[in-house]
């Protein structure tokens, strides 16, 4: 009899187990199949009716803008005088206001390689008309070589030379 006890002890407790089983199973299958699954709202918004088409002078204007933002132009004379009695030198170095960059210019003599002027920066829409020179040169031509470099809000981001002529009378 005790025997009995315990075997309908056991199959009731498997039966309970396996009923437990069977919801859990039931759970998971109902929530994973029946779920709904969430809504996904996409796609533009409707095209508005009072557009115009841009002319094509306008697309070509707006195309070059974007163009000049990588271009770079600036006024710098190579053939600069001198004054003998002041050592200044009338360089005009105009950084045009279309350019997105600063400038620093610098003149080196050919003839040993000697700079005889350093600018500051000089930022957009700026111009530097006259400089004082770092040495006094003799009367006569000298030749230089200018170089100018481009900045941007962080770093140099590239350098040009040309040549040119300063003229101290």
């Amino acid at each position: 009899m005790v025997e009995q006890k315990a075997n309908k002890k056991k199959k009731r407790r498997l039966l309970i187990l396996l009923l437990l089983l069977l919801i859990a199973l039931g759970s998971f299958f109902s929530f994973y199949f029946f779920r709904e699954t969430p809504k996904v709202i996409s796609g533009l918004p409707d095209v508005e009716q009072n557009l115009e088409k841009m002319t094509d002078e306008e697309m070509l204007k707006f195309m070059q803008t974007e163009v000049d933002k990588d271009n770079f132009n600036i006024n710098l004379k190579h053939e600069i005088a001198v004054s003998k009695e002041t050592n200044v030198a009338q360089i005009s170095v105009k950084n045009k206001p279309t350019n997105a960059y600063s400038i620093q210019v610098a003149y080196l003599l050919k003839e040993g390689n000697e700079q005889v002027y350093k600018s500051g920066l000089i930022p957009a829409n700026r111009q530097l008309m006259e400089a004082k020179l770092a040495k006094d040169l003799s009367e006569g031509s000298h030749e230089v070589t200018i170089v100018y470099t481009i900045y941007d809000e962080e770093k140099e981001i590239n350098q040009s030379t040309i040549d040119g002529v300063l003229y101290v009378s």
